[in-house]
């Protein structure tokens, strides 16, 4: 078995709402994997550029999706489509977050921070919540037969959510800068993709389970993620392949008789590629999949101040806005602490 993964995150930039980094994964059988690029091959059923009005779905850079008209209901389509392919079908922002943060730290920190503001109530946002009502049916139906031709099959979809809080314990607390805070946050899910497939697929008659190859963005620019990969593993053995300003690999793999037993013999292979979301269909969907999840997010921030303030202009949380938006919402967040709305980087 082998799984394609792609990672990509939302929110890097802005001053306020969430960093949210997600993670997208098909499962082929075998141990080598697809092409990423697999729009080709899928091409009855997906297609790359959102324009258009054909019923089939859209996998494409969520910055392109989002742009065009009604872009939070083709992220929407696309997203809760992949998943009810694979037999989730989340009613609310609560059951969306609890299905694909479960099993990791981010689970815990986020009913901790919820609980320190008053806008973020997922349990009260109903799915879906842009899309027709027969979007997320036809998209799940074209993502089933799409990989069914290719063999694969919905792997799987983690999200890891940082809000303003969170993101700041990860910068201020843990000493890191914003590029490092973003690799905590994705080293989080490449943990426990890895141990997904270990846990399903234990060692086979060879000693050997399948593999997981992995494809993301560069974090801040940075080229070289060895040291921080033996951080994160430190009972595994990371083999650098390649660093380049283009392109670093690396193969993941357990140590010897002192691995922890959950994890088998699944090697997991990491490619670390900038704007990778062009050509890697699963970083593709990561991408919509964070997108959206930062928007859900953003959604019922600006409905609880906009509730305060009569008239208030919803804000994206970016640059000059971002201070524009908490200028008129002074009075209304007075209660708010400071860091638990704005980021300190």
């Amino acid at each position: 078995m082998t799984l394609l993964v792609g990672i990509d995150e939302a929110g890097y930039g802005p001053h306020l709402g969430p960093l949210v980094v997600a993670a997208a994964a098909i499962e082929f059988p075998g141990r080598e994997p697809p092409d990423p690029n697999l729009w080709g091959s899928l091409r009855g059923h997906v297609r790359k550029r959102p324009a258009g009005t054909s019923s089939r779905v859209v996998v494409c850079d969520s910055k392109v999706a989002y742009a065009r008209p009604q872009g939070l209901g083709t992220l929407e389509r696309s997203v809760l489509g992949f998943l009810a392919a694979g037999g989730m079908r989340p009613g609310t922002l609560a059951e969306l977050l609890d299905a694909s943060c479960s099993g990791s730290d981010a689970a815990e920190e986020r009913t901790e921070d919820i609980a320190s503001v008053p806008w973020h109530r997922p349990e009260s946002l109903t799915l879906p919540v842009a899309a027709g009502p027969d979007a997320v049916p036809t998209a799940a139906d074209h993502f089933a037969k799409a990989l069914e031709g290719v063999g694969g099959r919905v792997g799987g979809l983690r999200i890891n959510v940082a809000p303003a809080a969170r993101l700041n314990r990860l910068i201020d607390e843990g000493g890191r800068n914003k590029a490092a805070a973003l690799f905590a946050l994705t080293a989080d899910l490449l943990a426990q993709i890895w141990a997904d497939v270990c846990r399903k697929h234990p060692s086979d008659r060879d000693d050997r389970t399948g593999s997981v190859h992995v494809t993301m963005d560069q974090h801040g620019g940075r080229r070289y993620y060895a040291d921080l990969l033996a951080g994160v593993f430190p009972m595994g053995h990371v083999e650098t392949i390649e660093e380049a300003p283009t392109m670093s690999r690396y193969r993941l793999q357990p140590s010897g008789p002192t691995r922890p037993p959950q994890t088998g013999r699944a090697h997991l292979h990491l490619t670390v590629h900038p704007r990778c979301e062009r050509w890697s269909f699963p970083v593709a969907l990561a991408s919509m999949a964070a997108k959206y999840v930062r928007e859900l997010h953003m959604r019922q921030f600006n409905a609880y101040f906009r509730l305060l303030v009569p008239n208030l202009k919803p804000t994206a949380g970016y640059g000059r806005d971002a201070w524009r938006f908490l200028a008129e919402v002074e009075a209304a967040r007075a209660a708010v602490p400071r860091g638990a709305m704005l980021r300190s980087r």
